[in-house]
């Protein structure tokens, strides 16, 4: 327990808060106890993926190698107090992960917990069975407002996002918000989020922010945001975000969700936008921008997805990201597409569509039971510039992906999932990974995931 708690004493802070209140009525605590609830869930991950190396200098040279191969058991409890005088409780949260079989050159998984203890510490050698926070946080309701505040994940309209294990990452830091509910006109939504460190949930330690040199530290991030539901199927949204002297971030998003035929169907513009404001343009040379546009509509057993995205990222690193500080795992930021389909399709200039289907065959192989398949296709990405490589290149880059799920619907085991999930990921070009002026595309992979997630709840 020690070991657990060692370095949480800022996350821990809200647990000291409340001994603060002076004993309080039986009536006025009764809340902060009868609604509490523990949760938990296990997990189970197992990978395979296999990418191929073409790297002219090495003996494998067009010839494909394993890079993960690895089987994870996790554990997860997650504590979340009523509120004491209808105002103020507590979130606890942890989790630990057992790693059944390790065979991967590429470290750290992203499933199980790095040897490294933080992003900064980190040198690649290993995994480690551990036990961490990834949650502390005193919270309060008051009307129409609320607070957050220690070890928490973004749950607000900021731009602020989290890397994904089976967890999310956790930020040191306080979000505030209002909603104001105006009836059958709409309800309006806002939020900001401030944050002085982050961790991703494969590290056990907080660590600062930090340009992408590396080096040059970022003190602090922090977002605004809003959302208007006008409670007709219609949604906007707005926010903008800072990394103070380095990244201004922006986001807008439309979306609705009405019917076709009697059927569902939803649709959204999205646009991310990022600004280097430091004049040594180490990111971005001018306006950077990512936009998607997205369509899903369900008929009967089967739901069908369309979407497409363009990016205009012109600069030293090459390639659009969301994140507020360039360099991944140091933070996230929030984008609302994901194909799941090994590439971001990112690159400077590159368009990509995505299309998809599932089909529930509750009715005809067993209740809960679906099987789909989608393709990815992006073109015309450009490479970073300021290299010695050649900057006529244009990248294609395409995946097929296969998912067959089993959602247990009824007995002690209701609502556990399986899922496999299997990516042929095809990098059309020659350039080794990472390599040829693409900072973030790979070569050609092979790759299975299969996944089971358990919920369960203690009181």
């Amino acid at each position: 327990m020690n070991a657990l708690l060692q370095g949480k004493k800022v996350a821990l802070l809200p647990l000291a808060t409340l001994m603060l209140f002076a004993a309080p009525p039986a009536v006025e605590a009764a809340g902060f106890i009868e609604d509490s609830k523990l949760d938990g869930t296990l997990y189970y991950w197992q990978r395979h993926r296999e990418r191929k190396d073409l790297n002219p200098d090495s003996s494998h040279y067009q010839h494909y190698q394993t890079n993960l191969h690895h089987s994870t058991l996790t554990g997860a409890l997650d504590y979340q107090s009523g509120y004491l005088a209808d105002v103020v409780g507590v979130d606890i949260a942890a989790f630990g992960t057992w790693d059944l079989f390790e065979g991967s050159p590429a470290h750290p998984n992203e499933i199980s917990f790095s040897h490294g203890p933080s992003m900064w510490e980190d040198r690649g050698v290993g995994e480690k069975n551990s036990l961490d926070l990834y949650r502390a946080a005193l919270k309060v309701n008051a009307g129409d407002y609320w607070l957050r505040a220690g070890y928490i994940q973004p749950s607000g309209q900021t731009l602020l996002g989290t890397q994904w294990g089976f967890l999310p990452g956790t930020y040191q830091g306080v979000e505030v918000g209002a909603v104001y509910d105006y009836g059958s006109a709409g309800a309006l939504s806002l939020s900001w989020m401030g944050a002085n460190k982050y961790k991703a949930p494969w590290y056990r330690k907080m660590y600062e922010f930090r340009e992408i040199d590396r080096q040059t530290r970022i003190r602090y991030l922090h977002s605004l945001g809003g959302k208007y539901d006008f409670k007709n199927g219609n949604t906007l949204e707005l926010a903008w975000g800072e990394s103070p002297h380095y990244l201004d971030k922006y986001f807008a998003k439309a979306a609705r969700q009405t019917t076709l035929w009697e059927n569902p169907l939803s649709m959204s513009w999205q646009f991310y936008g990022s600004q280097d404001r430091t004049g040594r343009h180490d990111v971005y040379d001018e306006f950077a921008w990512q936009q998607g546009l997205t369509l899903s509509y369900q008929v009967d057993r089967y739901q069908f997805r369309l979407e497409g995205s363009v990016v205009h990222s012109p600069g030293k690193q090459g390639y659009y990201t969301v994140a507020m500080t360039p360099i991944y795992p140091n933070s996230a930021g929030r984008i609302d597409m994901w194909w799941d389909s090994r590439s971001d399709f990112n690159a400077d200039g590159e368009k990509a569509l995505f299309a998809g289907m599932m089909v529930d065959l509750s009715d005809i192989v067993w209740p809960g039971v679906s099987i789909g398949g989608s393709f990815a296709w992006g073109w015309d990405g450009k490479p970073a510039r300021g290299g010695d490589w050649s900057q006529n290149q244009r990248l294609t880059e395409t995946a097929i992906n296969g998912d067959l799920v089993w959602q247990v619907q009824s007995g002690w085991a209701k609502d556990t999932v399986f899922k496999l999930h299997l990516t042929a990921f095809n990098n059309h070009s020659d350039n080794p990974s990472w390599g040829g002026g693409y900072g973030n595309v790979f070569q050609d992979e092979k790759d299975i995931k299969f996944l089971m997630i358990a919920p369960f709840s203690l009181f």
